[in-house]
């Protein structure tokens, strides 16, 4: 194996491995959800206040309708009543027209709580969409961000992705397949170097034996890291 080229391939993929890193955990996104979660919540509050209106309303119009039709049978009994002379008729009569005039005092209370309702729900509304309009240019500007940051690391992983191509033709078929699996099985780091006594993959000292024959090896030749297993390279 050719060990300086390998680990110039390994760099790159580090490099690569670490743009798809920086993309997860871009500022940007969580600046973005944090807008978007806002405006959805004052698109909800204002669509939930504007159900809650349209209700209330609804409501008021049932109690006039209700009020009206009592006032229809109340004038009706009331023209009865006129022309009743018998005093038990009379008597069912005035006691028919009184449970109405109840009937209306509820109908009252319930178009005064509707009403209430009504207003209370308008001015939720009226707040949530007053205050939609900037948080929907909150959310603009946290797009445009994160589109730019995007864009960079794109460009970034273009030109990395060029670099593994070339870094790729320098390499023969065996020892590529061979890094490739090493690369898989050792989350990414398939290869390397020798830092002092220390496996800069599993940062753990050689013992004097493996140094020695490490180092014995041909320049350029790489060898195993006994603690991780790594391939491993003294330059």
């Amino acid at each position: 194996m050719d060990g300086p080229t390998l680990l110039a391939l390994q760099d790159i993929d580090i490099a690569i491995d670490q743009i798809g890193h920086r993309r997860r955990r871009l500022p940007e996104l969580a600046a973005r959800a944090a807008a978007a979660s806002t405006v959805r919540t004052l698109t909800d509050e204002r669509n939930a206040a504007q159900a809650r209106a349209a209700q209330a309303e609804a409501d008021v119009a049932t109690a006039e309708q209700a009020a009206v039709e009592l006032g229809t049978k109340r004038a009706r009994l009331e023209g009865q009543l006129k022309t009743i002379i018998a005093p038990r008729e009379a008597e069912a009569l005035m006691h028919e027209i009184a449970t109405l005039d109840t009937r209306r005092d509820e109908l009252d209370d319930v178009e005064l709580e509707a009403l209430s309702r009504q207003e209370e729900a308008e001015a939720a509304a009226a707040v949530a969409a007053h205050e939609l309009p900037a948080a929907e240019d909150v959310l603009a500007a946290a797009e445009q961000a994160l589109a730019a940051a995007t864009a960079e690391l794109d460009d970034e992983a273009a030109a990395r992705a060029a670099a593994r191509e070339a870094a790729v033709a320098q390499v023969s078929a065996a020892d590529l397949a061979a890094y490739e699996r090493a690369r898989q099985h050792f989350d990414g780091v398939a290869i390397a170097r020798l830092d002092g006594a220390r496996c800069s993959g599993c940062h753990l000292d050689l013992a004097r034996a493996d140094l020695d024959a490490l180092r014995a090896l041909p320049p350029g030749e790489v060898g195993e890291c006994p603690q991780c297993g790594r391939y491993l390279t003294a330059g």
